[in-house]
């Protein structure tokens, strides 16, 4: 299994990338900010510690805090705002 580190954003989110079965997934830490991504695949993203606030495209803002679920389609932009350093599990589909 190969690791991969991901940094973004001069460091403000940084990610580990893995493997596992046929998937792929990262888990992360995002620093406080505002930080917005351009997907090319559909993720499924859970929040494990902190909270974030998340837009996808230009629907309305919801907080997503520690066992927050939710997923995000193809092709959408992925916007999360952290007040608080915030560890996140990704998985690509």
């Amino acid at each position: 299994m190969a690791i991969t580190h991901n940094s973004y954003f001069d460091g403000a989110v940084q990610s580990l990338a893995f493997d596992f079965g046929n998937a792929r997934a990262t888990v992360g830490v995002l620093a406080p900010g505002d930080h917005l991504f351009n997907l090319k695949a559909r993720e499924t993203m859970t929040v494990v510690a902190g909270k974030m606030f998340v837009t996808i495209n230009d629907m309305a803002e919801f907080p997503a805090s520690a066992g927050t679920t939710f997923d995000a389609p193809e092709g959408c932009t992925l916007r999360m705002r952290c007040d608080v350093d915030t560890a996140y599990l990704c998985e690509f589909h």
